[in-house]
């Protein structure tokens, strides 16, 4: 009987471990669920929207625009624009109902660089100063930034929180901008609220070039979306209206590291034409917020003019390529491809074809590191002229990227 009961003993000491095993198990595979993975969104939904590069500067205008696709939840927004320099910000909050869209428009008016939006998705502390008009250089000046220059540069858009609805009534902006300031207060217990952060299938932007505020439109330019950034809920004074937003806190330094993963590369490759005559190419270098950012990279010109007969699969490039070495400075840089073709030994050879800027590589510590590959987004811009005979973007595209 002893031997009995104590082998009774050995098998339920064996089953309480196995099923302990069992949940531990359970416990580490739902973590690993949990900790969604960043991955660059090809449908342009996502949790995390960068719009590559926007333009105020003379007659060029850009209105930015954020869409809600979500036709059942409700989502509070940060939009951060950051100058071409060092990427200090002016932000603003926005609270998108389901199926809503945001826009604000910045334009150049006598030197200043202006952001106007009489959207009823503003906050009401800031609607009448956006309807007539905010001063993005003046306000991060006040802010305590430096050396600013905002009539070029890229804008982020960083999801807060997410609000399911249940309903398909109206739901009022007075309500969402109470939710904001409740959240503010560090108060997160509220009804509806999806406590693990924004899903990854409802923002979407893009930017739209255009001549004045309320112009026609010239060309649309889509905003970069990610995917799994947003995992947990964010309240305090970290999303407070007037404070920075750091991508280290809304983000998270784990997320900001797999998004630079996500964007480094070696390697940008476009087509030209016409000598590259009013066609740019520009780099925007996120997560770097800093003055005097350093970058060597080479350019590889071919000329496809003299093989346009000759099969795709044993086309013979020629001239022979030419390599240069160069820098590129600030956050935001813009590289006029006819300057790059003037810099060839002879520049009138290469007329139509393929340009590579490769070894794209930080000279100094910042993003992944000094010494590593840069990590950036980069986007094809063509100008051309209207009836009036000023400058318009007539075409933005992105450019193909390699590791």
């Amino acid at each position: 009987m002893v031997e009995f009961n104590l082998l009774n003993k050995l098998i339920k000491g064996f089953r309480m471990k196995k099923l302990a095993l069992i949940g531990m198990l359970s416990t580490i595979v739902a973590s690993s669920l949990m900790a969604e993975t960043v991955t660059k969104a090809a449908d342009g939904l996502g949790d995390f929207l960068i719009a590559p590069y926007y333009q105020a500067k003379s007659n060029v205008c850009s209105e930015i625009r954020v869409t809600n696709t979500n036709e059942k939840a409700s989502i509070l927004a940060k939009v951060a624009f950051r100058e071409q320099i060092s990427s200090q910000e002016v932000d603003l909050p926005i609270f998108l109902s389901p199926g809503d869209v945001w826009s604000g428009t910045v334009c150049q008016n006598n030197g200043e660089v202006i952001l106007k939006s009489n959207d009823d998705s503003n906050h009401p502390a800031a609607r009448a100063i956006l309807k007539v008009g905010k001063n993005l250089e003046r306000q991060s000046i006040k802010a305590g930034h430096k050396n600013v220059d905002f009539t070029s540069g890229y804008v982020e858009v960083y999801p807060i929180a997410e609000f399911k609805e249940n309903t398909k009534t109206k739901i009022e902006k007075s309500k969402l901008v109470k939710r904001w300031d409740n959240l503010i207060n560090g108060n997160t217990n509220l009804p509806n609220l999806r406590t693990n952060g924004v899903d990854g299938n409802s923002l979407t932007g893009e930017v739209l070039f255009k001549n004045g505020y309320n112009a026609p439109v010239t060309a649309t330019e889509k905003m970069v979306a990610f995917k799994g950034t947003h995992e947990k809920q964010l309240s305090g004074s970290i999303i407070n209206y007037g404070n920075d937003t750091a991508p280290d806190i809304l983000l998270g330094i784990d997320k900001k590291q797999e998004l630079l993963k996500i964007m480094q590369h070696s390697t940008a490759a476009f087509t030209y034409d016409n000598r590259g005559e009013d066609q740019y190419i520009v780099f925007t270098y996120p997560f770097t917020y800093k003055e005097d950012q350093v970058r060597r990279y080479k350019v590889v010109v071919r000329d496809m003019e003299e093989n346009k007969d000759v099969k795709q699969e044993i086309v013979i490039f020629s001239p022979a390529p030419v390599k240069k070495s160069k820098t590129m400075l600030n956050e935001v840089a813009v590289l006029s491809v006819s300057d790059i073709i003037a810099q060839t030994s002879n520049p009138k050879a290469f007329k139509k074809g393929q340009i590579q800027i490769q070894d794209i590589t930080n000279m100094t510590d910042e993003q992944l590191g000094s010494n590593k590959n840069a990590s950036f987004i980069a986007t094809y811009i063509r100008i051309g002229t209207d009836l009036k005979g000023q400058q318009v973007v007539v075409d933005t595209e992105n450019v193909i990227t390699k590791k």
